[in-house]
C-alpha cells in the first residue's frame, strides 16, 4: 500500500508568492491564512505592512495600517473564515463572527450630509480613509456574497487536503475543484501520477 502523502506546505510563507485566486475581495482576504484547513496553518498578515502589501495585491488600493488596524483586520479575516465555512459545510453560521462583520459595517453607516458641489448643495456621503476604508470594503464584500444564493452556492474550499482556501466557482458547470491549477491542482495531478506509477510497477 502506497504511503499517504501529506500536504506539502511549500506554496507560499509570505505574501511574496500570494496572488489572489477567490474571486471575491472577502474570500482572497479569507486566504490570507495559508493552509488554513491543516495542523500548521501559516499567517501572512504578520505586521502591519503586512495588510499593506495585500491591499495592493488585492487591488484594494494603497493603505496605511498601524498594530491596532491588523488586529481588527485579523478579527475580520478570522470571521469571515468561519462564516463561508459554515456556508461551505452547511452548517449553522456562528452569530459571534456575524457580529464582527457588523461591526466592520458599522465603520462607514449610510449617514450623508449636504455639501457644496460648485454653487449648488448636494448630497455626500461621510468618507472613510485609512485602513477602516479596506475593512469596510472586504464587509461590504462579504455581506454582498452572502446576501446572493446564487453567488452564495458557488463558494467553494480547495479539495486539496489542509489548504483550506476558498473562492467562487465559476467554472462552466461549476467542477473546479482547486484554489489554483499552478499550485494545489498540479500537486494533486503528481499524486496520481504517483499513485499509478506505484500501482504499475506492482502489476
Amino acid at each position: 500500500m502506497a504511503p499517504m502523502l501529506k500536504p506539502m506546505l511549500v506554496r507560499t510563507s509570505s505574501l511574496d508568492e500570494y496572488r489572489p485566486v477567490g474571486g471575491a475581495l472577502c474570500l482572497d482576504f479569507a486566504n490570507t491564512m495559508d493552509w488554513h484547513a491543516s495542523d500548521h496553518p501559516v499567517e501572512l498578515l504578520r505586521d502591519p505592512g503586512s495588510l499593506a502589501a495585500w491591499a495592493r495585491i488585492a487591488g484594494a488600493g494603497e493603505v496605511e495600517a498601524d498594530d491596532a488596524d491588523l488586529r481588527c483586520a485579523v478579527e475580520l479575516r478570522d470571521a469571515l473564515w468561519d462564516v463561508f465555512l459554515a456556508v461551505v459545510r452547511d452548517t449553522a453560521v456562528p452569530t459571534a463572527s456575524v457580529a464582527v462583520l457588523n461591526r466592520n459595517l458599522e465603520l462607514a453607516p449610510e449617514r450623508r450630509h449636504l455639501a457644496m458641489v460648485g454653487a449648488r448643495l448636494a448630497w455626500s456621503e461621510r468618507p472613510v480613509r485609512g485602513a477602516d476604508a479596506l475593512l469596510v470594503s472586504i464587509a461590504r464584500s462579504a455581506a454582498d456574497l452572502l446576501t446572493d444564493a446564487e453567488r452564495l452556492a458557488r463558494v467553494r474550499m480547495c479539495a486539496s487536503q489542509g489548504c483550506g482556501w476558498l473562492f467562487l466557482d465559476e467554472s462552466r458547470g461549476g467542477r473546479r475543484r482547486w484554489c489554483s491549477m499552478a499550485t494545489c491542482g498540479n500537486r494533486a495531478k503528481a499524486r496520481q501520477h504517483y499513485r499509478r506509477k506505484r500501482e504499475n510497477s506492482k502489476a
